[in-house]
């Protein structure tokens, strides 16, 4: 593509797992940053895994930080820097508590020694300069410390709702970003779910269509985190309703 795009490959965009074409949350920025790091990051080669000197997080849930623990082990005897992990204060707290304890997971920001770690727990305040990107948080809210993201990058940007029920708060912010190409965006119910997405503080249908119906025209939607076997009924009910949206259903159909 054109140089100044921001390079986006979606390694893992589904609710759950579940066959080779289920991977969860992981998106490969460039080659060297990654937005949360879910079983979709096993797919990568060794080599590429080498390059990933960035991990970004939207929240401490199991299906987006399930491969963050095995990256760092398997790159860190080949690198000559720590992997940098940046996530709200509230989550890298939890990371640091619950999974780098020594007991769950050895605790890399300490191995091989405080001076030279192979991993990094980093709180993101607010924007981060890295790889030639802007990475800005968004609002978000899932019941736990979370946020979206925003990727600027040469006056184009692509946003990310990370795990969120109907959140105004990033649909406004999204309003106001002239330079806003593209939103990846969870979906994980029909319609006829709509008590569980509520229950469980995620998107479903009846919550998305209207918001993606209010975006201006030109602003492709990709759609995300499809909860296993509910993912045609979901597409069919976003495409009936959206039929002149630029809409993107990756995974399985």
């Amino acid at each position: 593509g054109e140089p100044c795009l921001i390079s986006l490959r979606l390694l893992g965009c589904n609710g759950g797992i579940g066959g080779s074409g289920r991977q969860t949350t992981c998106y490969l920025l460039g080659d060297s940053v990654l937005i949360d790091a879910g079983t979709g990051l096993g797919t990568l080669q060794l080599e590429e895994m080498l390059r990933i000197d960035h991990v970004v997080l939207t929240h401490a849930h199991l299906d987006h930080i399930a491969c963050l623990p095995l990256l760092v082990d398997s790159v860190a005897g080949q690198r000559d820097k720590p992997v940098q992990v940046w996530a709200q204060p509230d989550v890298i707290e939890i990371l640091a508590m619950h999974v780098f304890n020594d007991k769950i997971w050895p605790d890399f920001t300490q191995i091989p020694s405080a001076d030279r770690p192979f991993m990094k727990l980093n709180p993101l305040p607010g924007p981060l300069e890295i790889a030639d990107m802007r990475i800005s948080p968004l609002p978000a809210k899932h019941g736990v410390p979370a946020c979206g993201l925003r990727v600027d990058k040469n006056n184009v940007s692509v946003a990310f709702s990370g795990d969120s029920a109907d959140c105004s708060d990033f649909w406004e912010t999204l309003a106001q970003e002239k330079s806003l190409r593209a939103v990846v965006v969870e979906c994980s119910y029909p319609s006829s779910q709509t008590g569980l997405a509520k229950l469980s503080m995620h998107m479903d249908t009846s919550t998305l269509v209207p918001r993606l119906a209010a975006l201006r025209p030109g602003i492709t939607a990709i759609v995300i985190h499809r909860k296993p076997g509910l993912e045609e009924e979901i597409a069919s009910e976003l495409r009936r309703q959206l039929p002149d949206h630029d809409l993107r259903i990756p995974g399985p159909r």
